[in-house]
C-alpha cells in the first residue's frame, strides 16, 4: 500500500476530504483560470519517489515528477491518472511559484473562506501545468477493480458523534514506523469511503447504508516492505476495519473516473 509521497500543506490540513476532492466542470478545459505571477522551473536530482510539496503564504514550492505535480494539482490518487511518455514519471523538478499578493491568515477565515483559497490554488497549479508543461488532458470513466464499504456481519460499531457542528467533518492520521492510527469527528460514511482510498490503492464506495455523522478512532499497520527488518504489530487495515468499526471491504468493479493525458511537454529552465 502506498503512502502520500506530498507532504500536506496548511490548507489540505483544515479542509475536509470532501472539499478537497471537488472538481471543476472541466478540469482539463484551457480556459481562464487563476495564476501565479512568478512561476520558476529547473531539472532537480531529487529521487521520483522523493517528490515534497510545501504551500507557503503566497504559493507552493515543489519538487519531484511531473505525475506527481498532477497528481497534487487535480486532487487524484495514483490509480486516476494514465498516459504520457515515461520521463512524466521519472524526470524531476524545482518548481518555485508565488503570487504578488500573499495569502491572508488562515486562522481567521471561515471554511467557505478557506475553500475559496484552495480552489484558487489548485487552479493556479493547473495553469501552471498546461503553461508550462503544456499539459493537455481528458476526462475519461472506466470500468476498474474497487472496494464497497459495507457494514460486516453484527452491524457497525460507530458512535454518533454529539459533538458541536463547527467539530464536525474533520479527521487526522499519524503514523509510528509501521504502525497508523486514525481519528475521526463527525464523519459520513462517504467520508470513511474517502479516507479508506487513501490507504489501500482503490476507490472505496459507501454501501453501508449507514446515513450518520460518526466519531471513530482506527489502529492498524502497514505491511513492511519486501527489504525491511521491521515487523508489523497490529492488524492489516482489513482486519482492523472488521474488528474495531464493524466494517468491511468487499472487492469489486465499478466506474471510476481517470485523468489522461494527451500530450506534455519539458519546459523550459528559468
Amino acid at each position: 500500500m502506498r503512502k502520500a509521497l506530498f507532504a500536506t500543506c496548511l490548507l489540505m490540513a483544515v479542509l475536509p476530504a470532501e472539499a478537497q476532492d471537488a472538481a471543476a466542470p472541466d478540469p482539463c478545459a484551457a480556459d481562464a483560470r487563476a495564476s501565479f505571477d512568478v512561476v520558476s522551473i529547473r531539472p532537480s536530482q531529487t529521487p521520483s519517489e522523493s517528490s515534497t510539496m510545501n504551500g507557503t503564504p503566497d504559493g507552493v514550492s515543489i519538487t519531484g515528477s511531473l505525475r506527481r505535480m498532477i497528481l497534487f494539482g487535480y486532487s487524484l490518487h495514483e490509480f486516476q491518472l494514465t498516459g504520457g511518455p515515461d520521463w512524466v514519471s521519472t524526470s524531476t523538478w524545482a518548481v518555485h511559484a508565488k503570487s504578488d499578493t500573499p495569502a491572508p491568515d488562515f486562522s481567521k477565515l471561515s471554511r467557505a473562506e478557506l475553500q475559496a483559497l484552495l480552489d484558487k490554488r489548485m487552479q493556479q497549479i493547473q495553469a501552471m501545468l498546461m503553461d508550462r508543461f503544456q499539459l493537455k488532458c481528458h476526462l475519461a470513466v472506466k470500468q476498474m477493480p474497487v472496494y464497497e464499504l459495507v457494514q460486516a456481519k453484527g452491524g457497525a460499531k460507530l458512535k454518533e458523534t454529539t459533538a458541536e457542528a463547527i467539530k464536525q467533518n474533520s479527521s487526522s492520521t499519524s503514523s509510528h514506523g509501521l504502525q497508523m492510527h486514525t481519528t475521526a469527528t463527525g464523519v459520513t460514511a462517504a467520508r470513511i469511503a474517502s479516507l479508506l482510498t487513501n490507504e489501500v490503492d482503490r476507490m472505496v464506495v459507501d454501501k453501508t447504508g449507514l446515513t450518520g455523522s460518526y466519531d471513530l478512532t482506527l489502529d492498524w499497520a502497514h505491511d513492511a516492505p519486501a527489504a525491511s527488518a521491521d515487523t508489523p504489530s497490529g492488524p492489516a487495515i482489513f482486519t482492523a476495519l472488521k474488528e474495531q468499526l464493524g466494517l468491511r471491504l468487499v472487492p469489486a468493479k465499478g466506474p471510476v473516473p481517470v485523468l489522461v493525458i494527451d500530450s506534455v511537454e519539458k519546459p523550459s529552465e528559468n
